[in-house]
């Protein structure tokens, strides 16, 4: 490849994340006739059509596919020689940010940074979203969302992400349950009904999406899309719902309930914050990414005692 044409590795990035050619070019700021062109020299140089349209989309083929990872590594170790810290003042700097979020923490976590950068960045906004689509990669590649906060239950491709916190979980239920007293077992547990939060897009609960297998052995009886509606619900009922800790301590008592720790091996959920890779040189989207990162470090020592892990 002549020096020339190392220009031509955005354009295939681009095409490739974005499977588009108008959305790659707005994305780069150039014509859409530009980045035609850019693609057929990628076409002639790999001899193969590299993308297929299929409707509306640029589908990769086999080949695209295969030499995606080095070029997209190429252009990622390029701009990361970049500053991008030099150009957004927080203190100044007028932005909307939007993000899709895990039930709950829309409660908890992000209220908490929201009020903290207030003093910081008072003219930065959030506009906050329930997760209504199971697939994050299609979301943030559209910029439906600059940020997405969601358990860690599933492996995107090119799409970046820093663990925030661990989640811990607990079993719900009325303080006067006329079964379940001082202490419950498994056994208790499963053999009671219960209610369960599920995704907007799908019936499966976000907690058997986290793979906790003894979970799908659950008599569930009631579905919501909401884990703050379990609170109002259980103290009416005698049913169970499994609630993140920090939800109960919050809300807790505001409802006749009651709290045990999970009788399972695996009580939390890893919570992850997700982006587009194209937003790694966007200065005012690196400095809130970062302070999201800092934030859910104090968030998870605050609630639970837990250290951060970054990816």
């Amino acid at each position: 490849m002549k020096n020339t044409d190392l220009n031509l590795i955005p354009i295939f990035v681009a095409i490739y994340e974005e499977c588009s050619l108008s959305k790659s070019a707005n994305r780069l700021n150039i014509t859409q006739p530009a980045v035609s062109k850019a693609l057929k020299r990628l076409r002639d140089i790999y001899n193969d059509p590299l993308f297929l349209r299929d409707n509306s989309a640029m589908v990769p083929t086999p080949r695209a596919i295969d030499i995606y990872p080095a070029l997209a590594a190429a252009l990622t170790n390029y701009t990361s020689t970049i500053a991008i810290d030099g150009g957004f003042d927080s203190a100044s700097a007028e932005r909307v940010y939007s993000f899709a979020v895990i039930s709950g923490l829309g409660h908890t976590f992000l209220p908490l940074v929201f009020s903290h950068l207030r003093k910081e960045a008072p003219h930065l906004h959030f506009e906050v979203h329930p997760i209504f689509s199971k697939d994050t990669e299609l979301d943030l590649r559209l910029q439906r969302y600059d940020f997405v906060i969601d358990a860690d239950h599933f492996s995107p491709s090119f799409i970046k992400s820093h663990h925030l916190f661990d989640e811990e979980l607990v079993a719900v239920m009325n303080a006067e349950h006329p079964r379940i007293h001082d202490e419950m077992t498994l056994e208790q547990f499963l053999a009671e009904e219960h209610i369960t939060v599920s995704g907007w897009q799908a019936r499966s609960s976000i907690m058997r999406s986290a793979h906790i297998s003894e979970l799908d052995s659950r008599n569930v009886v009631y579905r919501t899309s909401t884990v703050t509606e379990c609170l109002p619900l259980v103290s009416q009922t005698d049913l169970l719902a499994i609630c993140a800790k920090s939800i109960v301590k919050q809300q807790g008592l505001l409802y006749k309930v009651k709290s045990f720790a999970l009788p399972l091996d695996k009580n939390t959920l890893s919570i992850k914050l997700y982006w587009h890779p194209s937003r790694d040189t966007d200065a005012g989207h690196v400095w809130l990414r970062n302070y999201l990162v800092n934030e859910a470090s104090q968030f998870g020592k605050s609630q639970f005692g837990l250290e951060k892990n970054a990816d």
